[in-house]
């Protein structure tokens, strides 16, 4: 399944790149076979992006593994989109995902990238050395025309 988003409107655009209070958090789970699983507080839109990942089995099954599994749980992740940012589009396409019944492994990596899709929709632009808002995305490097 494919789901093209939509570019979010500037005011959902700001409100996904705001930090959010405590009260307000998403708690993922940092999980590794020698660490066990630990909580992590996200705080962020784009830090739930980044975090959310399952590396593949191959890496799983490396001698002397140290990979983590950012792990959070679809449907919180769902209701955190939908009512801390109000990101209805996004928030049905999770939900998408997390109700095809498929196994966590197989469903996150496409979570994670509907979420970087988002991120990258809503990330700050730099302005050129003209001065005008058509420059890269804060982060990258090289020119915004990829030459």
């Amino acid at each position: 399944m494919t789901v093209i988003l939509d570019i979010p409107s500037d005011a959902l655009a700001e409100r996904l790149r705001q930090e959010v209070g405590a009260d307000e958090r998403l708690v993922g789970m940092k999980m590794s076979v020698m660490g066990g699983s630990n909580p992590v507080p996200l705080y962020t839109f784009a830090s739930a992006a980044s975090f959310l990942k399952i590396g593949t089995y191959e890496e799983a099954m490396r001698p002397n593994n140290q990979a983590t599994i950012g792990y959070i749980d679809l449907a919180a992740l769902e209701q955190w989109v939908r009512g801390v940012f109000g990101d209805e589009e996004l928030a049905d396409a999770i939900k998408a995902e997390r109700e095809t019944g498929e196994a966590f492994g197989i469903v996150a990596p496409r979570v994670r990238k509907l979420l970087l899709t988002r991120a990258v929709q809503v990330a700050p632009v730099r302005p050129t050395a003209e001065g005008d808002a058509t420059g890269s995305v804060e982060g990258e490097s090289g020119p915004a025309d990829g030459s």
